[in-house]
């Protein structure tokens, strides 16, 4: 069989019972799904003291196979980077799935951050089983002195077939 598109979900993190992306800080998978993939939706706007003096910050979802097979060789990657000069965003595996920081402007220990814009390029996140679950983090970095814009950008996961 093949795994359709509605049984790929992310959800936040940080409680069971967590509603609000700023507070998605890892730990415990939320029972609340993620349901827009632009990342606009994911970090909050960013200050105007932010922007001066620049900021980075993290965010955990948890990457979840709804489907009653595996989703063999998933790969998450950013499908549109942001769209202002002035921000970019990293994507990292995080292979425990339990790490979980005590704010948004701490970083996540022993991860290696990339910026994948391809499929090709894509992070592997490797086999996950029927109702597993992959964590995933983002870290937003705002260049000192960013001028004020609309920003957006997504992301994307896709999935193998059975081998």
């Amino acid at each position: 069989m093949t795994i359709i598109a509605a049984n790929l979900a992310f959800y936040l993190t940080g409680g069971a019972g967590n509603a609000l992306p700023a507070a998605s800080l890892g730990g415990v998978i939320s029972s609340t799904a993620f349901t827009d993939n632009t990342l606009q939706n994911l970090f909050a706007n960013v200050t105007p003291a932010e922007a001066l003096a620049g900021s980075v910050k993290y965010r955990a979802l948890s990457f979840k196979n709804l489907a009653a097979e595996t989703a063999y060789a998933a790969v998450l990657y950013l499908s549109q980077e942001t769209t202002s000069a002035d921000t970019t965003v990293a994507i990292a595996y995080d292979a425990t799935g339990t790490q979980s920081i005590v704010n948004e402007d701490t970083a996540p220990t022993g991860l290696t951050f990339s910026t994948p814009l391809s499929l090709g390029a894509g992070l592997a996140l490797g086999d996950v089983a029927a109702s597993g679950v992959a964590r995933v983090w983002f870290r937003r970095t705002v260049s000192p002195g960013a001028v004020a814009a609309s920003d957006s950008g997504k992301f994307n996961v896709t999935v193998g077939s059975a081998p």
